[in-house]
């Protein structure tokens, strides 16, 4: 006999294999709750948790208002199926404090409507992230989503004690990517994440951030600029922690294979194998990502890692020939999309600048023309000598 006093009736099945509290779906309690109101008004509820509230979204989806529209016995039920401690306790909390909690949780929805803070259900989570294991199940996304699921995606990571070199390589990254349709994709922490969105907004890429906390926390300060400019500029800032959540170490970790998720191409610009940016590297490994790493006299030893990884890649930036390499392969990530691509780009876009900015005597651009002549008369195997 199941939960409901029926015999012999089959329920639907649950991620973990157990029946769901329904014989089916026409059984469900119907719900025009909108999904971000009932995760934000769930997510207050005390004693129920992350793990509660997952299990409650792995079950429902984006009908997760019909948990919270159930009568109080049978909240407690569905709560207890979705493996919840204490199912009891926290289905009377819902039900004592559930007209604050409704009432809270859509003033919390409105503001951040107003702040262009967008969330995302399970069932339209890009493609690339809803396909992971342990993927997320929402995301909190302030900008323009459409900066997730265009792709192709470069995240460029690594320490925040960055050297000298380490600006150097990560920025001679970035002017590679840029002459391509790409978004950066990075961390916005102190150090190389900080350098890359810099540099990618210099050069007019586009870019997504992943938070390590709420969308509604901005860590560390020193980064507030950049993120409004990343946001200004039609990119996007996501997090999948609930609102005022503060930051955790656990959770910049978890963070990281969002970063190594999405991307099509990781690239470590520096750092070292205890550190975290070795994290984003495994899960890119996990993932099958192909994973570059940056090599010069002293850089850090999480090189050491990546090239043990099956997919890892360590190129000298410094050198023309690893410029080529890794310009290589974000031209191809481009073409892999069926985007238009054009190496001289960024040239193109800086000679449009200049002229408009510069009073140019038609002797400067007949010299400008005989240059490009000269360095079409000197190629070698397709590279400029």
């Amino acid at each position: 006999m199941d939960q409901r006093g029926n015999q012999g009736e089959r329920g639907l099945p649950a991620p973990d294999g157990q029946p769901t509290l329904w014989q089916d779906h026409e059984d469900l309690p119907a719900t025009d709750m909108p999904f971000g109101v009932v995760l934000l008004a769930l997510g207050a509820a005390h004693g129920l948790g992350n793990k509660g509230l997952h299990a409650l979204v792995r079950a429902h989806r984006e009908q997760l208002g019909r948990v919270w529209d159930l009568p109080d016995g049978r909240l407690a039920d569905e709560l207890a199926r979705a493996k919840v401690p204490t199912a009891r306790k926290i289905a009377d909390e819902i039900s004592t404090h559930r007209p604050e909690l409704l009432k809270a949780a859509r003033a919390k929805a409105d503001e951040l409507a107003r702040r262009n803070v967008h969330i995302i259900g399970p069932s339209d989570l890009p493609a690339r992230l809803a396909e992971l294991p342990g993927g997320p199940l929402w995301l909190f996304v302030e900008g323009d989503p459409r900066a997730l699921y265009e792709g192709p995606h470069v995240a460029v990571v690594g320490t925040r004690d960055v050297s000298p070199d380490g600006v150097r390589a990560t920025e001679a990254a970035v002017r590679t990517l840029a002459a391509y349709p790409i978004t950066l994709v990075s961390g916005l922490a102190n150090g190389v994440d900080a350098v890359a969105h810099r540099a990618a907004l210099r050069d007019g890429v586009r870019n997504v951030a992943f938070l390590g906390h709420g969308i509604d926390v901005v860590f560390p300060a020193e980064t507030a600029d950049i993120r409004a400019r990343i946001v200004s500029t039609g990119g996007a800032v996501a997090s999948e922690y609930l609102p005022g959540e503060h930051y955790r170490k656990a959770q910049f970790v978890q963070r990281n294979r969002l970063q190594a998720g999405l991307a099509d191409i990781v690239v470590a610009a520096e750092g070292q194998r205890t550190g975290g940016t070795a994290h984003t590297v495994r899960f890119a490994a996990t993932y099958r990502r192909p994973i570059i790493g940056f090599t010069w006299p002293g850089a850090g030893d999480l090189t050491d890692l990546i090239d043990t990884e099956p997919t890892g890649r360590l190129i000298d930036i410094f050198t023309p020939s690893g410029r080529r390499t890794l310009d290589a392969l974000c031209r191809s990530a481009a073409n892999s999309y069926g985007h238009t691509t054009f190496g001289l780009s960024l040239v193109e876009r800086q000679l449009g600048r200049e002229v408009e900015l510069r009073a140019l005597p038609p002797e400067d651009l007949k010299r400008l023309r005989q240059r490009l002549d000269d360095l079409l008369g000197q190629e070698d195997g397709g590279h400029a000598r």
